[in-house]
């Protein structure tokens, strides 16, 4: 049997070349091939090669590429971008991921390479590529502010694209005070101060964090609801006053025990009845997918931190319940993610 005529073979190809799919996709973003086509939409492939200062065999190399991906439609005399990438891949778009794939580029790409090292080892092997000290990629990113920059950015897109999912399917109009758990930049913590005009947000995490968030908060107009803590995680003390506690996409970062132990801090941070709200892409329970969160684990495991993943909704239960907090029903959200809040009895 020929090997095109084999079950499966153009997915396969196309996995086989992914690394080349994805370079396409961020030099259409870097080059801005999104951003002009939706300016000036039907535009010839000559014209975009002009447009972006590329020569014509370059520009028919790229937009060949793009076109084979289906992220920009057309032929030669006419091109334009599809209706995800127009929604996805320009800058000014509000559901941008643009920025989420700097870090891609930037981060996830780099230490990649040592995913085989880091499975074998059990490690994140991929931390070599960013110099500084400590043993995690965070703390590793306060030696490279531009980098940090890249980081911020995208996380706060996802965070953009992934609050919607999370503002509807919490209900805090009897939560008082929120404190959001290894909050970034702010983007989390301005989002629940708006959609929920009676709440107070407090913003806790690194201190390099923290003076962006400051600012970002400010230029929100919401200084007076929403503050920022500077602090670990795991070390330092924890708001006393909070019936709420945050943690978006922070339980896939570390390992079942240091999960277990900073759900066991949140507890007895709570009062009684105060709630955890764990927010993460979820996996199913028989490991099977979806997708996203299966190929999600790589950057955990060899260049976060070395310990985390993006585990399963049974597992987040565990977690739960091992530190004291009764998990709630699941609530699956699209894009994969899903809520489940612990409460405190």
């Amino acid at each position: 049997m020929k090997s095109k005529s084999l079950p499966g073979y153009e997915q396969l190809s196309l996995i086989m070349q992914g690394h080349v799919a994805f370079q396409m996709l961020w030099a259409g973003v870097e080059l801005g091939i999104f951003d002009c086509l939706s300016k000036r939409p039907n535009l010839s492939e000559d014209d975009v090669g002009t447009a972006l200062g590329l020569q014509p065999r370059s520009a028919r190399v790229l937009l060949t590429g793009l076109r084979a991906l289906q992220v920009v439609e057309g032929d030669a005399s006419g091109l334009r971008n599809s209706i995800a990438a127009e929604a996805m891949l320009t800058s000014h778009s509000e559901t941008s991921w643009a920025r989420a794939l700097g870090w891609q580029r930037h981060i996830v790409y780099p230490g990649a390479m040592d995913f085989v090292a880091a499975l074998k080892q059990g490690t994140n092997v991929g931390l070599k590529h960013f110099p500084g000290e400590g043993d995690d990629l965070y703390t590793r990113l306060e030696y490279d502010p531009q980098l940090e920059r890249v980081f911020q950015d995208a996380m706060s897109d996802l965070s953009t694209s992934a609050n919607e999912l999370l503002l509807d399917g919490v209900d805090l109009s009897q939560t008082r005070h929120l404190v959001d758990l290894g909050g970034g930049d702010g983007t989390n913590a301005i989002a629940f101060a708006q959609r929920f005009p009676h709440l107070r947000v407090t913003l806790f995490d690194r201190g390099t964090v923290c003076a962006e968030a400051k600012a970002k908060i400010s230029e929100a107009g919401l200084s007076e609801r929403v503050s920022v803590r500077a602090g670990d995680l795991f070390t330092d003390a924890l708001p006393q006053d909070a019936d709420a506690m945050l943690l978006a996409h922070m339980l896939t970062i570390w390992s079942p025990p240091k999960n277990i132990a900073l759900l066991r801090r949140v507890h007895d941070a709570l009062p009684s009845q105060g709630q955890a709200l764990v927010f993460n892409m979820m996996a199913d329970d028989d490991g099977a997918g979806p997708i996203g969160t299966a190929l999600g684990s790589l950057y955990f495991l060899t260049i976060a931190t070395g310990e985390g993943m993006l585990y399963r909704w049974n597992e987040y239960e565990l977690f739960l319940r091992e530190a004291g907090l009764l998990p709630g029903p699941r609530q699956a959200l699209p894009r994969d993610h899903g809520l489940i809040v612990g409460t405190k009895t």
